[in-house]
């Protein structure tokens, strides 16, 4: 039986491209002064709140039309009003935009235009329907995808989801898990397995699995409706620590154990004790051994205890998991000599606080008190030593904090703290600039690109950065795409650029080091592009900036180029087509460089994605060009990846486009060759003139 889970959590949306059904829907006109046009507009379907649209400019039979606008707006078949649908009065086409809040329905514009001196009205000619953002519910073949933990290397086994009623297209789902507990993956048609990516062991134990939803317009996530269960007998016991010390006739209590093993059901029982004694007792639900005070047990004696532990899939005996010796005295800790000296540390920078010499107290085990809320995360304690720590690239902000430690034994508890400074990392920085000879600012929004389209234009450059003043910094170059030649000097980070290709482009990534070696070392790497573009056929077609900076989950509309050259733009065709290659800057290893016929680049990734997406029925090879054309998309620019819009000339990349099949989205860069006419004869387009203008650069933080 199918399970359903109602949307728990807020809706986050985005402003998007919708992925349209279209369908031709053509209109005679009911009112006219003269002469016969037919018009045809596509029907827009799998668009929702948040979402935009731009129709194409309208077919049509006879005059040629003009003075076009909206005379009248319908929902369900009632008259509304809305701002949401503009129409360009020069070509027909309908924008849809500013959609926030938007009813869902059935929408239809009576839209008017004359021709041929006649006035044309076309009543309900362009329709939309406007459905919810993301599914109100979503269903789950089984409720649990249970697997034996013997079978966690071999297991097929899977859960399937799908969302219920209408909705926008869903683009994919994520599993919400925590950070280091990855162990269960769901593909992009909603399959759910176990995650073949994880690297470690995938315990036994019962894991809540909420679903994120994407669509085209936003997101949800759905709870409490499936639950992944690891299941297993108990195997293994472990007591930290595993042995412990009593004085004589003094009441005892060992640590709260680990299981290893199914958490369901499970029950604790002393199996026995060597040498044989019954003073011993367990928290049957937690496993916490006891032994009660005047136990009458002698000094000296050693006592090695076995458990059972039992559970839903089975029961266990551990040996030997707790020792315990029985002693004359243990002394009370001394409260005025539990101490630790001031720590001071820098930002991001590890270190660990000892507790002073001195410390009196037998069998203590030591725990971190309450915390301020910016060390909760950061700090840990080891329970024997009182050791207090943070590991290297710590989060603790800079300021002054008090850390208490409590040491408790038998005989008692004592509370101190420790004085934490945490200072500025004199070797901490964030960024690396070279700028730009784009004459673009702010210059920290457009960093990092140079026109050169000479060898003779090229010039040394020179960083800056956030460091501090005399920090002494460690440069280093890798070389992307072309610039084969090119070195940096080590101790001042300027580039001699190398490796010209003209009308090409160049990738290299530099990378500097503060405190090499030291606590606090900073490490940070940056993209820097060259753009290498001359004219071809006598047309230059200039970007600025020539670096396109896309959020790939939001897409972008780039600014419109500088074209010279051309006497009619409008009769300018441009289309990428061919030389797709891509570079990984700070995405997983999984997303390699190179090009779609690179198997398992990210790009072959790409093209199989968009191959599912548009569900056609001759998949686009990893020669074609399909997944970032204008013109194989143009009846759908919302299914292209990325194309070149043929009125500005302007680059349209895609949101959600630039996604793997496990929701990761795409940190590098794309560049392609463009290929353009002048004649406006779509024909020639692909042996037209050849351009690199371009640089895409992927990354959410955009």
């Amino acid at each position: 039986m199918n399970n359903v889970s109602k949307l728990r959590n807020a809706c986050f949306a985005w402003l998007t491209v919708a992925l349209l059904a279209v369908a031709a829907a053509a209109c005679e006109d009911d009112k006219t002064s003269g002469g016969d046009l037919r018009l045809y507009y596509p029907a827009v379907s799998n668009i929702g709140p948040s979402m935009s649209f731009i129709s194409g400019v309208p077919t049509y039979y006879g005059p040629a039309p003009s003075n076009f606008a909206i005379a009248g707006i319908t929902l369900d078949g009632t008259a509304v009003t809305s701002d949401s649908f503009t129409i360009s009065a020069e070509t027909g086409a309908v924008s849809i935009s500013n959609t926030d809040g938007i009813a869902t329905g059935l929408y239809k514009l009576t839209i008017t235009c004359q021709a041929n001196g006649a006035a044309y009205t076309f009543r309900d000619i362009f329709e939309v329907s406007m459905l919810p953002s993301t599914p109100v519910e979503i269903e789950v073949s089984s409720p649990t995808l249970t697997i034996p933990y013997t079978e966690v290397a071999t297991s097929k086994e899977s859960v399937s989801v799908a969302p219920l009623g209408e909705s926008v297209a869903v683009t994919g789902y994520e599993l919400v898990q925590p950070e280091d507990q990855n162990y269960f993956s769901i593909s992009k048609l909603g399959v759910v397995t176990l995650n073949s990516s994880f690297k470690g062991e995938i315990l036994p134990g019962v894991y809540p699995l909420p679903i994120k939803v994407s669509t085209h317009a936003g997101s949800a996530v759905y709870e409490n409706l499936l639950t992944a269960r690891i299941t297993s007998e108990p195997l293994s016991v472990t007591y930290t620590p595993a042995t412990g010390r009593m004085e004589h006739d003094m009441a005892f209590q060992s640590a709260v154990p680990v299981l290893k093993g199914s958490p369901e059901e499970v029950r604790w029982a002393v199996k026995g004790v060597a040498p044989e004694t019954d003073v011993f007792t367990i928290d049957a639900a937690t496993g916490v051994l006891s032994v009660a005070a005047g136990n009458g047990l002698p000094i000296d004696g050693q006592y090695i205890v076995d458990v059972t532990v039992s559970n839903s899939y089975g029961s266990t005996d551990f040996e030997g998991v707790y020792t315990l010796t029985v002693i004359d005295y243990i002394a009370p800790i001394e409260a005025d000599k539990f101490a630790y000296d001031p720590v001071e540390a820098i930002q991001g920078g590890e270190f660990t606080a000892s507790k002073k010499d001195g410390f009196v107290g037998d069998e203590v085990t030591f725990s971190l008190g309450t915390l301020d809320a910016k060390l909760v995360g950061q700090l840990t304690v080891n329970a024997e030593t009182g050791a207090v720590s943070a590991k290297k690239g710590h989060s603790i902000p800079i300021g002054t904090y008090t850390v208490p430690v409590v040491a408790t034994n038998a005989k008692g508890t004592a509370e101190t703290s420790i004085s934490l400074t945490v200072r500025e990392n004199p070797y901490f920085f964030t960024t690396i600039t070279y700028g730009n000879n784009l004459g673009l600012t702010p210059v920290a929004n457009y960093a990092n690109q140079f026109y050169f389209p000479t060898q003779e234009d090229i010039v040394p450059l020179t960083p800056t950065t956030d460091a501090k003043a005399g920090t002494e910094i460690l440069w280093s170059v890798k070389t992307k795409h072309q610039c084969g030649g090119t070195t940096i000097d080590p101790a001042t980070g300027v580039i001699s650029l190398d490796g010209y290709k003209s009308g090409n482009g160049g990738l290299i990534l530099v990378t500097a080091t503060a405190g090499k070696g030291m606590v606090g070392e900073t490490t940070v790497t940056v993209p820097v592009f060259f753009s290498f573009h001359v004219a071809v056929n006598g047309v230059t077609v200039r970007y600025k900036p020539f670096v396109i900076q896309v959020n790939p989950r939001k897409g972008i509309t780039s600014q419109t180029p500088d074209i010279s050259g051309v006497s009619n733009l409008s009769s300018m065709l441009m289309d990428y087509r061919r030389t797709f290659t891509y570079y990984n800057i700070g995405g997983p290893e999984s997303h390699i460089d190179g090009q779609p016929n690179v198997a398992n680049s990210f790009m072959n990734q790409m093209w199989a994605v968009y191959n599912a997406q548009t569900g056609i029925t001759k998949p686009a090879g990893t020669g074609a060009k399909d997944p970032l054309s204008y013109f194989a998309n143009k009846a759908n620019l919302n299914l292209a990846m990325l194309y070149v819009d043929q009125t500005t000339k302007s680059i349209v990349v895609n949101s959600n486009k630039w996604i793997d099949a496990n929701g990761v989205a795409a940190n590098g860069a794309l560049m392609g060759q463009i290929t353009f006419v002048t004649n406006g004869d779509e024909s020639g387009v692909n042996d037209g003139g050849k351009i690199f203008p371009a640089w895409i650069w992927f990354d959410e933080k955009f």
